[in-house]
């Protein structure tokens, strides 16, 4: 469908984010005949598209994100889901009743319609809160592993965090780096044994514990860290080549916070239909309050939201 044909439609719902969540409610709601367009900024998978093995996913033995993602996008496409690589800016109320339906403003200016909409834009890395990391970011300070990790072939890594994901990516960027450390602020870990023992067995893999980094820094590219002893508060360098961030995420809402209620941090408060507190918006997956990381729940989510939705249509249309 052209450009020009997407804004000219109102469509039944529209699914903002082309992740897990955001493909689950597209396949469940484009499978039910309801008229389905998904706005994705980047690419279709989310965070998954970029994780370099996947194997705890329902039916799927061992799978690269991408392949997985790519999966998703074909399948929904096949049911007759549009899909948009555009960002959106602004989702709002075009007037007070349910068959008002919403506006979202895109990023170049222009407006979709629809009478319902999915919340599904998932989360953002955080970034490291390091003097230099804005200066060195693309240039050694990375938090994308299976993007980046070809770059530093042969050089040292430095991996920053201590959850899941840490060790994962960590793990994957064994096979580039001669060194890779993994720097986390305590002695506890919240990631599972598993990929902990992973990581662990690999050579060329190091714990740097009881250490932040106060700052990054080098000349074209990056050279070095500096790190603070959380409990000494000595400041040592630490030479490295390359920089990975993985120290959680940050909500993806900013462009609904004005219309929906979020908690402190920005986190969509959702029922367990995934209805949001404006009637005909819902949510899917990790932009949800107090949801677990898991694609296979984000997955879920969009199903029930998709579910819900076309009842909700149905009562609406008498």
């Amino acid at each position: 469908m052209q450009y020009e044909e997407v804004l000219a439609k109102t469509w039944d719902v529209a699914i903002i984010g082309g992740g897990p969540g955001g493909l689950g409610a597209a396949l469940y709601a484009s499978r039910a005949d309801l008229s389905t367009l998904v706005i994705e900024k980047q690419f279709t998978g989310g965070l998954i598209a970029l994780t370099h093995e996947v194997e705890n996913y329902p039916a799927v033995d061992l799978t690269t994100g991408i392949e997985l993602a790519q999966s998703m996008e074909q399948q929904v496409r096949k049911f007759g889901a549009e899909i948009l690589f555009k960002d959106v800016q602004r989702l709002d109320k075009t007037g007070p009743g349910p068959a008002d339906g919403f506006l979202l403003t895109l990023g170049d200016g222009k407006q979709v319609r629809a009478l319902t909409a999915v919340v599904a834009t998932g989360s953002a890395p955080r970034r490291i809160p390091a003097k230099g990391e804005q200066e060195f970011y693309g240039r050694g300070v990375s938090y994308c592993a299976t993007c980046d990790g070809a770059f530093f072939r042969g050089k040292r890594i430095a991996v920053v965090g201590g959850g899941e994901s840490a060790f994962q990516e960590g793990q994957f960027l064994t096979q580039f780096g001669s060194q890779v450390t993994l720097i986390h602020r305590r002695e506890g870990f919240r990631a599972t044994e598993l990929a902990m023992r992973r990581a662990r067995a690999r050579s060329n893999w190091a714990e740097k514990l009881n250490y932040v980094v106060d700052e990054i820094y080098g000349g074209k590219v990056v050279e070095g860290l500096k790190l603070r002893h959380t409990k000494t508060g000595a400041v040592e360098d630490f030479s490295v080549e390359g920089v990975f961030g993985f120290i959680g995420y940050d909500p993806a809402s900013a462009f609904c916070r004005h219309l929906v209620a979020t908690d402190e941090a920005g986190y969509v408060l959702a029922d367990s239909r995934m209805r949001l507190s404006v009637p005909g918006v819902w949510a899917a997956g990790d932009i949800i309050q107090g949801a677990l990381k898991q694609m296979v729940i984000s997955a879920g989510n969009g199903a029930t939201a998709a579910i819900d939705i076309r009842e909700y249509l149905a009562e609406m249309r008498g």
